[in-house]
C-alpha cells in the first residue's frame, strides 16, 4: 500500500485511512500487551475487577493512566473491533456516496453495486458487525465474550487493508461524486 496516494481533491480519502490506521493500531497494541494469551481460568472476571479498581484508584490519585495489564490490553481490542466496523463502515459509506441516513444494508448494496469486492465484506459482515453490536448493545449482560476471536478481527483487519487498497486504486474522487 504504499505506492498509493490519498487524492488531493478529496479529502474523505485521508479519514479513511486514518479509521483503518486506528483499527491496525489498537489490534496490535492489544496483542503486545498479551490480548490473545490471557487466562481463561475461572474468577478472571472477578479478578479483572479488582484491576479495574486498583487502575481507577491510580488515575484518581496518582492521576497516572494504565501502561499495561489485562485491562488496557481488553481495552485496545475492544476499540480495535469499533474501529474495524467504522472503518468498514466509512470506506462503503465512500464508494456509495452515501451519508449518515441511509442504512448499512443499503449501503452494503450500493457498493457492492459499484463493484465493491463482496468477499471482502464477509468475515465483518459475519463477525466484525456483530462484535460491535454486542460491545455496544449486550455489554452489561455479557462481560468476557467479545464475540470475536483474535484471528478474527485479524482476518477482518486484513480484508479491511484490502478494502482500503481497492478503494485508493479503483476509484477516483470523480467516480465516487
Amino acid at each position: 500500500m504504499k505506492d498509493l496516494e490519498v487524492s488531493r481533491s478529496d479529502p474523505r480519502q485521508s479519514s479513511l485511512y486514518n479509521f483503518a490506521l486506528g483499527a491496525v493500531y489498537s489490534l496490535a497494541r492489544a496483542e503486545q500487551l498479551g490480548y490473545p494469551r490471557q487466562s481463561q481460568e475461572p474468577g478472571r472476571v472477578w479478578r479483572r475487577i479488582e484491576e479495574t479498581k486498583g487502575l481507577v484508584l491510580r488515575m484518581l490519585v496518582d492521576g497516572q493512566p494504565p501502561e499495561q495489564g489485562e485491562w488496557l490490553a481488553g481495552f485496545y481490542f475492544n476499540d480495535a473491533i469499533v474501529r474495524l466496523d467504522l472503518a468498514f463502515e466509512h470506506i462503503l459509506r465512500y464508494v456509495g456516496n452515501l451519508g449518515p441516513p441511509a442504512a448499512i444494508g443499503e449501503v452494503r448494496e450500493v457498493a457492492t453495486r459499484k463493484s465493491f469486492p463482496s468477499e471482502l465484506l464477509t468475515i465483518w459482515s459475519e463477525r466484525g458487525r456483530n462484535a460491535d453490536n454486542m460491545l455496544k448493545h449486550r455489554s452489561l449482560e455479557v462481560l468476557e465474550d467479545t464475540g470475536i476471536s483474535f484471528s478474527d478481527a485479524l482476518s477482518v483487519m486484513e480484508n479491511l487493508v484490502c478494502a482500503l487498497d481497492w478503494v485508493l486504486r479503483n476509484l477516483s474522487p470523480e467516480e465516487i461524486a
